[in-house]
């Protein structure tokens, strides 16, 4: 999609820029072709954002300069939205014996006042130890010290669905917060039944459930008493425990997050290497609760992307055996050819999920080899050559630049 659109820039005698201003969506809600109903996004924001950085940094006359000095300097953008946050209405449509989509939530406080919190989706590197655990604790007006997730269980949650499809946040984290503040309620009730007010009299902040008007506190350590040890204290409509359970679920096309991408590179003639020397990432995937998190997920999906277009490639031999036996032989790259990462943050809540997060995921790998792939392309204009293909080895930029044949190269 992306290479289609700077083949149209060429044809039509526009900035790349320009004809993807011309073309991202700006009136939401909008349903495609597709019959996919996109929710609101940054998608211009974004891309004039993206393109104001790497103006402001100079990178334009740099390039200039260096093409007046016969260096080989390029700019590629890339624009992507990333369906994310899929519910059991859009896996129903895929005709699934077992449709996920939905996932469940417990909440417990102890009577030491910590609490402990199940999700039927796994981490495998998201942070949802934090971020998860952030959300119980704001939710509770909780220290996130006394707060802890237990997952990968199935003795804890059976039909948890799993972490796919960026939706760890918008559905897990969903079920989460309605669990969290499911047990919030209760702590409220408790709480007034014992002053004789009414429950949104009291709030909760501090790790206590406080009264507006200042009359009264009572630690979760002192509710908790109540609640398992003293129910006879309980009014009759409340149940001993302090425990809540929650379900979350999406029944239409999900949400979208949005980015631009833009990389700055220079073609080394002499031995065809390609030197990454600006990336910049401008994202939207909602309400970011964690932003460090969220760019780490961004950088390590950038290093991925960026691999793929450069990189990383499986290749066989004549008998159908693997060439690549083992990372001695496997390019993977280190962080000498991994550039800074410059990433800016855009907040389109999603008005479905209940933190107001998309989801984030996949969103540096699937914008990293468009612009790596694009700039390689605006650095080879003055030869005549577009490439198509990713990875983008030494061999193909170094024939390109030097005018020699290759199956790679189209012009």
């Amino acid at each position: 999609m992306e290479r289609l659109f700077e083949r149209a820039a060429r044809e039509l005698g526009l900035d790349p820029v320009e004809i993807r201003r011309r073309n991202v969506i700006t009136d939401f809600p909008y349903t495609g072709v597709n019959n996919i109903t996109y929710d609101p996004g940054s998608y211009l924001e974004s891309l004039n954002l993206c393109e104001l950085l790497v103006r402001e940094e100079g990178w334009y006359e740099r390039q200039a300069a260096a093409a007046a000095e016969g260096r080989h300097l390029g700019i590629g953008y890339s624009c992507f939205s990333e369906r994310t946050g899929y519910g059991s209405a859009a896996f129903a449509q895929r005709k699934m014996q077992v449709v996920p989509g939905f996932d469940i939530s417990e909440v417990r406080m102890d009577t030491s006042g910590a609490v402990t919190f199940t999700t039927g989706t796994m981490n495998h590197g998201q942070s949802h130890e934090t971020t998860m655990a952030q959300i119980v604790a704001d939710e509770l007006g909780l220290d996130i010290g006394k707060v802890r997730l237990h997952q990968g269980d199935t003795d804890r949650i059976t039909y948890g669905f799993g972490t796919f499809a960026s939706r760890s946040i918008t559905i897990g984290g969903s079920a989460v917060r309605l669990a969290a503040a499911k047990l919030g309620d209760k702590l409220r009730a408790i709480a007034a039944s014992r002053w004789g007010v009414a429950p949104d009299e009291v709030e909760l902040a501090a790790g206590a459930a406080r009264r507006r008007d200042s009359q009264g506190v009572l630690g979760y350590e002192e509710i908790a008493d109540i609640a398992y040890l003293q129910a006879h204290l309980l009014p009759k409509d409340i149940e001993p425990g302090l425990s809540a359970t929650a379900t979350f679920d999406v029944f239409n096309d999900g949400t979208f997050s949005n980015a631009t991408h833009a990389c700055v590179i220079e073609l080394h003639a002499g031995t065809g290497q390609v030197e990454i020397l600006r990336y910049v990432c401008v994202e939207d995937c909602g309400v970011a609760i964690n932003p460090q998190v969220v760019e780490g997920q961004c950088r390590g999906g950038i290093a991925q992307g960026i691999a793929g277009a450069l990189f990383e490639q499986v290749t066989y031999d004549a008998q159908g055996e693997p060439s690549a036996t083992g990372f001695m032989d496997y390019k993977v790259p280190t962080a000498h050819e991994i550039p800074d990462v410059l990433i800016h943050h855009l907040e389109t809540p999603c008005t479905f999920t209940e933190t107001g997060a998309k989801g984030a995921g996949e969103g540096g790998t699937i914008g990293a080899p468009a612009a790596v792939l694009n700039a390689v392309n605006d650095a080879l204009r003055p030869t005549g050559v577009e490439l198509d293909h990713t990875p983008i080895t030494p061999e193909t930029v170094h024939r390109a630049l030097n005018g020699a044949p290759s199956l790679e190269l189209s012009s």
